[in-house]
């Protein structure tokens, strides 16, 4: 089913049915929010933090339906997470650009499963993952990262044989192969951006504290 998405604001969040937000971090990005859309069960937990949702996605075995006044689209396929279906949606009418809040936590098989979505899906769609700890996203080739001084970076890779070189990093390293779980945890940013080039995708975390 297909909207006129001139009608939604920008930037859109999206909207999980994890754990519920409570750094500032995560709630602002709601706050500044144009539109929220949901994703199932998440509409519940959305209205419990004081949001309302413009739009709910999913396959609606979670929601309570007759506590929303808004439109809810039902998304049969089961052989696909909440969060895919709604991405495939955001894809098919249109929308490029989206941040995530309250995929992570909860349960620890949506949560993994959250994460890898990010790599299946990073080259269909600009995602930004806003977990309560770290803003998290896919990179894969060169890119050059706003950071702040001292912010604790980690790249892990999510296929073997990565080649990754980094620049402006506390351990920064040239044209280095990472293997999964040899992990590039818990780096320091050295000034308001460093440099990766990686010639397969890589998750980064970069935290809030």
């Amino acid at each position: 089913m297909s909207i006129d998405i001139s009608k939604l604001n920008h930037p859109i969040a999206l909207f999980g049915n994890g754990e519920k937000p409570f750094h500032s971090k995560p709630i602002e990005i709601l706050k500044n929010a144009g539109s929220i859309l949901c994703a199932d069960g998440g509409a519940n937990k959305l209205k419990q933090i004081g949001f309302k949702p413009d739009i709910i996605l999913g396959d609606l075995d979670s929601l309570e339906k007759s506590s929303f006044n808004c439109r809810i689209i039902k998304l049969n396929d089961q052989n696909k997470t909440d969060l895919q279906k709604s991405l495939d949606w955001c894809i098919n009418n249109g929308i490029k650009d989206l941040s995530l809040v309250g995929f992570s936590g909860g349960e620890d098989d949506h949560w993994m499963a959250a994460l890898w979505t990010l790599i299946n899906y990073y080259e269909k769609l600009n995602l930004l993952f806003y977990s309560n700890t770290a803003t998290i996203f896919c990179v894969n080739g060169e890119q050059t990262i706003e950071t702040i001084s001292g912010q604790t970076v980690s790249i892990i890779p999510s296929k073997d044989e990565t080649r990754i070189t980094l620049k402006n990093l506390k351990y920064s390293f040239k044209d280095q192969k990472l293997y999964p779980p040899s992990f590039g945890i818990r780096n320091l940013a050295l000034g308001s951006s460093f440099f990766i080039k990686t010639t397969k995708p890589v998750w980064i975390f970069l935290s809030y504290h």
